[in-house]
């Protein structure tokens, strides 16, 4: 079991030990009372973890071990005012002794006292309440001034003390002071990088711009000149076709140089073919003479082979020379395929080499399809009421 000696303290709130103030032990292996161990725990954050105050070591209100004491056998029942008062007793009579052998000047141990406190009152302020540097600088200058000039023991420690913690508070604000200048100088320079960067970024973003609208342009130019190339290609195809056909060329002349008669207007109009016509009459006459109009039915049904031999004549004359024909009545060219493969030739071939057959000359040259009446108008004289002996107007009647 363990003892305690007289005069054992707690090393946090200077308690001394005793059977209402156990010691306890915590894992770092300190002594503290169980008073502070459940201070430093309810005053500790929650987001943080209680630790020593002696090595900052951690510890939980679980780990803490009460210290067994054996109050019986131990010296504390000692009365401990009796012990303080034997020390007291000694020191004073080492004081005195010391007084009578080096004398004190009691009016300057009293303004040394003052001073002191005067000092430590202006640490008091200026750690109490926020103060410039240089007000801080100028206490801590006359601090270092007073325990340099004065020897006294009992105010050199805490002066001491307060000299420290104001070169402390000094340094702190010049390393804060470093710290913040190197800040600002990083901060710029971090700035000038994103300036630069900003204006790199927006001259590669105008560069990308350009680049996309001269793609855009190739692109349609592209598709344009494809286009045209398409356009070619077909244009080519149709020429290639074009010419890869002569035969149509060669084949037309050779129809055109047999015995039919070339399709002419001359050839084909029905006043060509009709016996009646001018031109089959009478080549040079417009109008007939009133022999021909007063032929009887009887007399042109006779006369069906003489309008054989006239049809005959009549196409005979279309070929004579005389003025250049049009494209159309003479060969087909090559500006005109299809027309040249038309059935306008099986037509003239029907139309023209079938004289022997009596039925289509009668149809083609038929009274009902084809005449010329004469329109007598009657004169306003009285005298002249017959009618007239010569042709003046013929008009062709269409039934």
């Amino acid at each position: 079991m363990l003892t305690l000696n007289p005069g054992s303290v707690c090393d946090v709130c200077a308690e001394e030990y005793g059977p209402k103030r156990l010691p306890h032990s915590i894992p770092c292996g300190h002594i503290l009372c169980m008073s502070c161990c459940t201070n430093i725990i309810n005053k500790t954050s929650s987001r943080l973890t209680p630790v020593c105050p002696f090595c900052r070591e951690q510890f939980t209100s679980e780990t803490v071990r009460l210290i067994r004491i054996d109050f019986a056998t131990s010296t504390w029942n000692t009365p401990r005012h009796r012990a303080h008062n034997l020390e007291t007793e000694r020191i004073n009579e080492m004081v005195s002794g010391q007084r009578e052998r080096f004398p004190v000047n009691e009016q300057g141990s009293a303004r040394i006292r003052a001073e002191a406190r005067r000092l430590e009152d202006k640490v008091a302020k200026v750690a109490a309440k926020k103060c410039s540097v240089e007000e801080v600088s100028t206490l801590h200058k006359e601090l270092q001034e007073w325990l340099t000039v004065e020897m006294e023991d009992q105010w050199q420690t805490s002066l001491s003390l307060s000299a420290a913690l104001l070169r402390a508070i000094l340094m702190n604000h010049v390393a804060h002071s470093e710290a913040s200048k190197i800040a600002k100088t990083t901060e710029a320079n971090l700035k000038a990088k994103l300036d630069d960067m900003d204006v790199t970024t927006g001259k590669l973003e105008a560069e990308l711009r350009r680049q996309r609208s001269a793609y855009t342009q190739t692109a349609q130019e592209c598709q344009t000149l494809r286009a045209e190339m398409n356009r070619l290609k077909l244009k080519a195809g149709v020429a290639a076709g074009l010419g890869s056909r002569p035969v149509l060329v060669e084949d037309a002349p050779t129809r055109s140089n047999t015995p039919m008669p070339v399709r002419s207007p001359q050839s084909t109009s029905p006043r060509a073919m009709s016996p009646t016509s001018p031109r089959a009459m009478s080549p040079t006459s417009p109008y007939m003479s009133s022999a021909s109009a007063a032929q009887s039915p009887l007399s042109r049904f006779a006369g069906a082979g003489h309008h054989v031999r006239s049809m005959s004549t009549s196409a005979g004359r279309t070929q004579t020379p005389g003025p250049p024909l049009s494209s159309r009545s003479q060969t087909p060219g090559i500006q005109s395929p299809l027309r040249s493969t038309s059935t306008a030739p099986t037509r003239q071939r029907r139309m023209s080499t079938t004289a022997s057959s009596p039925q289509k000359i009668v149809r083609q040259t038929s009274d009902d399809k084809e005449s010329i009446h004469e329109r007598w108008i009657p004169s306003i004289h009285p005298d002249a009421s017959s009618p007239p002996s010569t042709r003046r107007f013929a008009y062709p009647s269409h039934n």
